[in-house]
């Protein structure tokens, strides 16, 4: 079906004009109390409407998840969204309205896959082949022995210069989907030994799989983002605590624990049954499904979608990330100058100083391993998970021996409310299911981090809702 074929019969679903329904709209459920959910509410919540979140996690937030236990000294981690630049304007006007604190950070942002160059050297510290290389090292050694044009630079840093190369030729990154990044990195002369290093932790599940007009248009998002990193004071579930007590005081819903099980609509209303101890049915004049389509390929619709946005929701990709969180003394980190994160080509992918600052007894290290090196760590319950990677971590780092003190872990996959941590699309479907993941259904409203069009993470969550709210009130 093309995509003007898809629009016309998601605009024609019910013989009902849109405009009809809009003009008695009230009622509203809201599916997910994430970011996007949580946004929905409050500005539909705000323009008089009667708005019920159905949320089937203990607690709002869904992937904006702060973790605390088991930590020392008041510190903690983000589970999932982490981070916030200077251009996620609608998240920090949420912040200023909410009385949310926040502040810059001396630390770097990645911009799809690419790590902005501090100083002369690499840009982050590394381990090659056992070797650590403080920031601005030289790569000297050539430990890979790869081509004099790639040899001086780390993996993310020779992404960085092709994805950067490839949009300065101003083609329409759509182009690009039916070719993965390994092709066209290929393509471009790049050594088989380098895109298997790029392959590390590539913010993809995978660089065979993923469309090069993906990560194309995914590095323009992460552009919009910003340069100047952002950090919520106290931690990214304040902002959350502050939208669910604002919710309250306008009178919004909540249910917890409470599963969708099926979403239907006709000409009159729409309605979701949902389960949280027994079955239950509400009905509404508008639906707002924020659930990550990994999750709501399990949901009955009735009557069935159209063809393409089932697809579509059958066949997005979500990146599959493990995350494990040791708190340990930062001394030897620190007298080492390892700044903020270390690339490596050892299981441990990356590793991120994640929580405390230099002169600090603490801090917590992420080691944080994504695509087949996260799905190696999936096969394993939490403490196997935890003791395999703690093994690995020191010996990529033997001077953190005996230094850890409390550990944690979270795999986004995993998590049967998510089942991966972002959406990402494969080699040719960019072009064909990007479109349809954000267009309304009918009464059905579709709005969350997978359905944005310009910002990625906690920010295109945001700009999801603010489609949303629009559809319904234009």
């Amino acid at each position: 079906m093309k995509r003007r074929e898809f629009l016309g019969l998601a605009t024609a679903f019910f013989l009902q004009p849109t405009s009809a329904l809009i003009s008695r709209t009230k009622k509203v459920v809201v599916l997910g109390a994430g970011l996007s959910g949580l946004a929905c509410a409050y500005e539909l919540a705000t323009r008089g409407f009667e708005v019920k979140v159905i949320e089937a996690r203990s607690r709002p937030g869904g992937r904006v998840f702060t973790l605390r236990h088991p930590f020392l000294e008041n510190q903690y981690v983000e589970l999932g969204g982490e981070l916030i630049g200077n251009g996620y304007k609608r998240l920090l006007n949420y912040a200023r309205r909410f009385n949310v604190s926040f502040a810059e950070t001396s630390s770097q942002i990645q911009t799809g896959g690419s790590i902005a160059k501090l100083q002369d050297g690499i840009p982050t510290s590394a381990i090659l082949k056992g070797k650590l290389y403080p920031a601005g090292s030289k790569l000297i050694e050539n430990p890979y022995r790869l081509p004099s044009t790639e040899a001086a630079e780390l993996p993310p840093s020779i992404l960085s210069k092709h994805i950067a190369s490839i949009l300065k030729q101003q083609n329409a990154y759509s182009d690009y989907d039916n070719l993965s990044l390994a092709d066209t990195l290929r393509s471009r002369g790049v050594s088989e030994q380098m895109i298997k290093l790029i392959d590390i932790s590539l913010n993809y599940n995978s660089i065979e799989t993923v469309s090069t007009a993906c990560v194309l248009w995914d590095t323009l998002r992460r552009l919009n983002a910003g340069n100047i990193p952002i950090k919520i004071i106290g931690g990214n579930d304040t902002l959350i605590d502050a939208f669910h007590k604002n919710l309250l005081k306008l009178g919004v819903e909540f249910a917890f624990n409470a599963e969708v099980k099926k979403i239907s609509q006709n000409t009159n209303y729409a309605s979701v049954s949902f389960q949280d101890g027994r079955i239950n049915q509400i009905q509404a004049d508008r639906i707002i499904c924020t659930i990550p389509f990994s999750v709501l390929r399990e949901i009955e619709f009735e009557p069935p979608l159209p063809e393409v946005k089932i697809e579509a929701i059958k066949n997005l990709e979500y990146t599959q990330i493990t995350k494990v969180f040791f708190q340990a003394e930062r001394h030897e980190w620190d007298k080492r100058n390892l700044g903020s994160s270390i690339w490596t080509d050892t299981p441990c992918e990356r590793i991120f100083d994640a929580a405390g600052k230099n002169g600090d007894k603490f801090g917590i290290f992420t080691v944080w391993t994504e695509g087949s090196g996260a799905s190696r760590l999936e096969k394993m319950s939490d403490p196997d998970r935890i003791k395999w990677t703690k093994k690995n971590f020191i010996i990529a780092l033997p001077f953190m021996k005996n230094k850890i003190h409390r550990e944690a872990t979270k795999s986004w996959t995993l998590d049967k409310y998510a089942r991966g941590a972002y959406a990402h699309f494969t080699v040719g479907k960019f072009n064909r299911l990007h479109p349809v993941t954000k267009i309304p259904i009918g009464r059905i409203h579709f709005a969350g981090e997978h359905t944005a069009e310009r910002y990625p993470g906690m920010e295109g969550a945001l700009e999801s809702a603010e489609r949303v709210i629009n559809e319904i009130l234009d």
